[in-house]
């Protein structure tokens, strides 16, 4: 779990956890630098329960820090299985002892995650995710919508980790190079944790469009791996990503090319014009710019259909 300040819904959380019908585990909590009585809410259980084991940064770097956080906890951990969820979720009491107690019984999986009810900042329902169930399935659905939800997921402890360049998505990256090993996924078909959906959330709406693009990379970087075996990660720079949108950040012809077909992809029309502005003043007359501007004023049907047939490309 990696926290920053939580004080708000950090007790609930933890209660959540350390009250599990499987009492057997180490519970590693990175506080991300927090600036509120997280620290304090840490110590207190940190003295009560010798599972508790806390992991203090002395500074928080946003995003990108997060997956960092995550590679420090898997680091440490000494489990058999890894679980995972976020310091304002609530888990199923019964989580942890339904979860091992599946991955014991079928040796052939590697990871296993489950349905979750997504509540409010009042731990009020919202609406309930569904997962999809077996293997075949979940593979099937990955490549257009997430089908594991990443607070839900317990994984064998293999010293696997998050590529830290992977900023909004490392869940999808996680998941697609698993299934590049061929390793198998399964979801329960029960409702193992509350979901909390905040106004200040990572994922908040301000994001989307960035988030859209690095998801695209997550499956750019399969499809690469499946045809030759190796993906493009290493030269992969996020921080060009995260401002393409400033018209005075140069990008490369390659970056806004690819950030041009996630927004007409995903009917961002607002950021496709201004990518659109902002190529054809660093490239004049591209033709691959001049084809985008006419799929920009066509109808969104048309670009939905042409990145459907299209594989996924940065050319």
């Amino acid at each position: 779990m990696s926290v920053y300040n939580g004080e708000k819904y950090l007790r609930e959380a933890m209660d959540s956890v350390l009250h599990q019908t499987f009492p057997d585990f180490e519970f590693i909590i990175i506080d991300d630098a927090s600036t509120d009585r997280t620290a304090s809410i840490l110590s207190v259980y940190q003295n009560k329960d010798s599972r508790v084991k806390i992991i203090q940064k002395e500074k928080n770097k946003g995003v990108a820090g997060f997956i960092e956080n995550l590679n420090f906890g898997l680091a440490q951990a000494k489990g058999k299985y890894i679980a995972r969820m976020d310091a304002d979720d609530i888990c199923d009491l019964q989580r942890l002892e339904k979860q091992v107690t599946f991955l014991e019984e079928h040796t052939d999986i590697f990871i296993v995650g489950s349905n979750m009810q997504c509540i409010d900042e009042n731990d009020s329902p919202l609406h309930q995710m569904e997962a999809p169930l077996k293997n075949n399935k979940i593979k099937e659905k990955m490549f257009r919508r997430i089908s594991m939800f990443h607070p839900t997921i317990m994984f064998r402890n293999t010293g696997i980790q998050y590529r830290e360049k992977m900023r909004y998505c490392e869940d999808y990256d996680l998941y697609f190079r698993l299934m590049t090993q061929d390793l198998k996924f399964a979801n329960l078909n029960e409702t193992l944790l509350q979901y909390r959906i905040l106004k200040t959330s990572i994922s908040r709406k301000d994001d989307k469009f960035i988030r859209w693009i690095f998801t695209e990379k997550a499956r750019q970087f399969f499809v690469e791996r499946t045809k030759d075996g190796r993906d493009s990660y290493d030269s992969f720079e996020p921080s060009s990503y995260v401002k393409i949108l400033d018209k005075d950040f140069k990008n490369s012809r390659e970056e806004l090319v690819f950030a041009l077909r996630t927004a007409l992809k995903f009917t961002c029309k607002m950021e496709a014009d201004k990518l659109l502005s902002k190529a054809e003043q660093d490239f004049g007359d591209d033709n691959i710019f001049k084809f985008f501007r006419i799929l920009s004023k066509l109808p969104a049907f048309f670009a939905k259909c042409y990145f459907k047939l299209s594989p996924v490309s940065c050319s």
